[in-house]
């Protein structure tokens, strides 16, 4: 098995400019310790797989509000970013996709690794080739 690869707050930050830039919002870091948080919560060690840590950071990145703008759109893209290096892809629709982003977002609790299981009704795995 190869070893997970975690994104960097750098990364992440770059994937909220790539965001901005191509669909608009305000640029801009509203809290540090939010996105530290959030992008290190995947590597504390509780989860007990690859879909439970991609969840567990789209959930903190679209609930911890660490930029001024876009903080939905990033933590999509950062949680499907981190299953493409790491071998996985998300088998999802623009409208799928919003509708796990506004789940997570209004959900009745706010850990949701479930939300990635392959027997989600929003998601399915398949291998990345």
């Amino acid at each position: 098995m190869a070893e997970r690869i975690y994104l960097t707050v750098a990364e992440v930050i770059a994937i909220h400019h790539h965001q901005i830039e191509e669909y608009g919002g305000a640029h801009g870091l509203r809290d540090q310790g939010a996105l530290e948080s959030a992008v290190f919560r995947p590597q504390n060690g509780y989860y007990n797989d690859l879909s439970e840590e991609a969840a567990a950071l789209l959930e903190s990145l679209v609930n911890n509000h660490a930029f001024l703008d876009g903080n939905k759109r990033v933590g999509f893209a950062a949680a499907h970013t981190f299953l493409l290096v790491n071998g996985f892809d998300l088998d999802v629709g623009s409208r799928v996709a919003l509708e796990l982003i506004i789940w997570v977002k209004q959900g009745p609790f706010r850990n949701l690794p479930q939300v990635y299981y392959a027997d989600s009704p929003f998601i399915r795995f398949h291998s990345y080739v």
